[in-house]
């Protein structure tokens, strides 16, 4: 058994209707994991709860990587870039965990979509790939909805907003980096590697502004990163039986989400200005996903 192979199916048992559902499931249960972080932000300290979601995914991460072979699955001659990707991925969450603090959820979640449209933007500010005139007319769409979301009549602040989109730019950058670890290391092992550099970052951060949890609360940050690890497991499994540009539209069911949880939970009522801006914005990430499937067939 191969790293690449791992405990997934091989090619000719991968069925796309299931990687569909699962990705459902898997955006579903990270949608309500999103409200667990709301409401856990409501008490503690955006470090404290990374620290917490990081660490404790930890947990189920591992029981994948014991069938690719446990720590000979976590060598890697790029620890470089692991630490990268890890920083990077610190300050994604910093910023959204903070954003989802003072907006609305699906505020938050719309903003978010922006990612793989700066990933098309900083490709190409970097000579990584070429970038098509559809793919720069989705970022500026893209953009423009973020505008129409973070203006002052809107329904968070403007400072929000700005952090959240800071967060989608370092998210991307994330990705970037993603993707050159992907052609010598598995997923999983890139996952493990990210969430514990994270933690470790987090660790001295969370002391210095720690709020002792009641026994209840402590098992609740405990639970929500048991559950973020198994939600990666759910979402990493989707990708073993569809291909990324199958799964993508399943995406946009996040803004469905965060509108019921969000109303459902926290009482928030979206506005006409963050409808208008998220149609907007997953409208320019659904011309990025046309143009990327065009490209791959014309090569």
């Amino acid at each position: 058994m191969t790293v690449r192979e791992g405990i997934f199916p091989a090619q000719e048992n991968r069925d796309p209707r299931k990687g569909l559902l699962l990705m459902l499931v898997g955006i579903g249960l990270f949608s309500i994991l999103n409200g667990v972080v709301k409401a856990q932000m409501e008490v503690f300290p955006p470090n404290q709860v990374i620290f917490f979601r990081n660490a404790f995914a930890l947990i189920p991460l591992w029981f994948m990587l014991v069938p690719l072979g446990g720590l000979v699955a976590l060598r890697s001659t790029r620890i470089k870039e692991h630490v990268m990707l890890s920083v990077l991925f610190t300050g994604t969450l910093l910023c959204i965990f903070y954003a989802y603090s003072i907006m609305p959820l699906v505020d938050v979640t719309a903003i978010t979509f922006m990612q793989p449209l700066l990933v098309s933007v900083f490709a190409f500010a970097l000579g990584l790939e070429k970038t098509t005139r559809l793919q720069w007319l989705a970022v500026v769409i893209g953009l423009g909805g973020v505008l129409i979301m973070v203006q002052p009549t809107g329904g968070g602040p403007v400072i929000g907003g700005l952090i959240a989109l800071a967060g989608s730019a370092m998210g991307a950058a994330s990705m970037l980096i993603q993707r050159r670890l992907s052609g010598t290391d598995s997923t999983q092992s890139i996952a493990f590697y990210t969430l514990g550099v994270s933690a470790l970052l987090m660790l001295p951060l969370m002391f210095y502004s720690y709020v002792s949890p009641t026994p209840w609360q402590l098992a609740g940050l405990i639970g929500m990163g048991i559950a973020s690890g198994l939600c990666q497991y759910v979402i990493v499994r989707a990708f073993y039986h569809a291909t990324a540009s199958e799964i993508a539209p399943m995406t946009y069911t996040k803004i469905i989400w965060a509108v019921v949880i969000g109303y459902l939970w926290f009482a928030e009522v979206p506005t006409l200005e963050v409808m208008i801006g998220s149609l907007a914005v997953m409208g320019a990430t659904y011309l990025a996903f046309r143009s990327a499937a065009a490209a791959r067939m014309t090569i």
